[in-house]
C-alpha cells in the first residue's frame, strides 16, 4: 500500500530520514526544479517515453536503498509518483510513499499547474540548476 503525503508532511518526514525519490524526467528536474538533496530516477525518459519497470528497478537498485526504509516519491502531480510506488511494493519496498500533489500541482481552471497545490504552491524548498 501506497502512503498518500500531502507536500509538508512530506518535508517534515524528510527532515526526520525519509528518502525523496523524484520520479520525474530529467528536462523536467532541470527546467522545472527540484527539491534539494532529492534522488532523481526518472520513471519515463526520453528517447522512448515508455515506462520500463525493470530498467527503472534497475536504477533505483543503484542507489542500495533498504526495501524497508521509507521511501516517499514525487513527480509533477503525483501520477506517476503513484504508479512507480506501485512498481517498488510490487517489487518487495515496503514502505512507500508518495506526494499526492507533486511538485507543480494540479491543474486549475485555466489548465495551469502551479496555481493550486503543489510542492512549490505550498511553499516548500526547491531549486533550479
Amino acid at each position: 500500500m501506497i502512503k498518500n503525503y500531502l507536500p509538508k508532511k512530506a518535508k517534515k518526514l524528510i527532515s526526520e530520514g525519509a528518502i525523496l525519490v523524484d520520479v520525474r524526467c530529467e528536462a523536467e528536474n532541470k527546467f522545472v526544479g527540484r527539491v534539494p538533496d532529492s534522488i532523481l530516477i526518472p520513471w519515463l525518459d526520453e528517447p522512448e517515453w515508455e515506462v520500463d519497470e525493470a530498467e527503472f528497478i534497475k536504477t533505483f537498485s543503484r542507489f542500495e536503498i533498504e526495501k524497508d526504509a521509507e521511501i516517499i516519491l514525487i513527480c509533477r502531480s503525483g501520477y506517476r509518483s503513484d504508479d512507480a510506488g506501485k512498481c517498488l511494493v510490487k517489487h518487495g519496498f515496503t514502505n512507500i510513499a508518495h506526494v499526492v500533489s507533486g511538485f507543480e500541482g494540479d491543474l486549475d481552471e485555466e489548465d495551469q499547474r502551479g496555481n493550486v497545490n503543489g510542492w512549490r504552491h505550498d511553499g516548500m524548498p526547491w531549486i533550479q540548476c
